[in-house]
């Protein structure tokens, strides 16, 4: 199925997504124990057992809720206040059984510190990046007229199919003289192909740029062949709608990405300057790394501040 693309983290996307949950957890566990000493009587939510549980800590959680509407504030908030108290009632006996002391327990709290505090410092780094100017915006605008001023709604049938390289072949003559859907998919089960096929629709910006400029050239009927992992994807393009973007609506979704897009750049710059600037050392089996000249993975992403997205997602 086609999903808005991503670029490929840096030093290695799996890592990035590993250390996005930690920090994660690491969020909640900190929101979770909270700033009593700040609280004031008027910022009790409720108690378990006599412990606070405070405005703060529940205006922290919501902070980790992106996107939330004016309207559902209230709602979340609610959950979110019973989140804490079954979190507070967890935590209260966890304690009693003293496994806050526990070895382990305290070696991963110490981890998910070290990870929340240099994503702290990257987010300020990130935060020192250079704002888009107007000209800048209308130039990105004007250089992609495929996301907005022809801007288009893709509607495919897309199939996938496991089939070997004899078969992609086959397959790929097919589209040549293709006259519909149910054409190709006749020949697929003639040739005992195993198929899954499902309708799609996509917007511009939600399909990989490859895809689009060829997309951008099929007539409705024709379709191309994507190569996928054991196999290959066939979209068949059903019909577009013409649905073009203004300058002025696409003037926010521009400046957040390129916005993104600069704060990337400065945390991988700034990063690059730590690694230059620190003496490493590798011991034991790990000292070949010294000698591979493969970068470490970015210690943390710098939170919602690097965006991965390729091109502006607009709303």
């Amino acid at each position: 199925m086609i999903k808005p693309p991503h670029a490929a983290a840096p030093h290695g996307r799996a890592a990035v997504r590993a250390l996005g949950s930690a920090l994660l957890a690491a969020a909640a566990v900190l929101g979770g124990c909270g700033n009593k000493e700040a609280a004031g009587p008027t910022q009790v939510v409720a108690k378990v057992s006599g412990e606070e549980i405070t405005e703060l800590q529940v205006n922290q959680a919501l902070e980790r809720q992106p996107g939330l509407k004016p309207d559902q504030l209230e709602p979340v908030s609610r959950k979110l206040v019973s989140g804490l108290v079954e979190q507070e009632i967890v935590l209260q006996k966890a304690r009693d059984l003293k496994i806050d002391r526990d070895q382990r327990v305290v070696q991963n709290v110490e981890a998910l510190k070290r990870e929340v505090i240099a994503r702290a410092y990257l987010d300020r780094i990130a935060e020192g990046a250079a704002k888009p100017s107007p000209t800048e915006l209308q130039a990105y605008f004007d250089a992609n007229p495929m996301l907005f001023k022809q801007r288009r709604i893709y509607t495919f049938q897309e199939l996938a199919v496991k089939v070997s390289d004899e078969q992609k072949a086959g397959i790929e003559a097919q589209l040549t003289t293709l006259k519909s859907p149910a054409e190709l998919e006749a020949y697929l089960k003639a040739q005992q192909i195993p198929t899954r096929s499902e309708r799609t629709t996509a917007a511009a910006e939600n399909v990989p740029l490859p895809v689009l400029q060829r997309v951008a050239t099929l007539k409705a009927g024709q379709g191309l062949v994507v190569p996928a992992n054991g196999g290959m994807r066939i979209l068949l393009l059903l019909g577009t709608q013409d649905s073009p973007v203004t300058e002025e609506q696409a003037r926010p979704a521009i400046n957040a990405f390129l916005m993104n897009q600069r704060k990337r750049q400065v945390v991988e710059a700034e990063l690059a300057s730590l690694r230059k600037s620190a003496k490493v050392e590798y011991f034991g089996k790990y000292a070949d790394l010294a000698a591979s000249g493969v970068p470490p993975a970015a210690p943390a992403s710098a939170g919602t501040a690097v965006a991965e997205s390729t091109r502006p997602q607009l709303k």
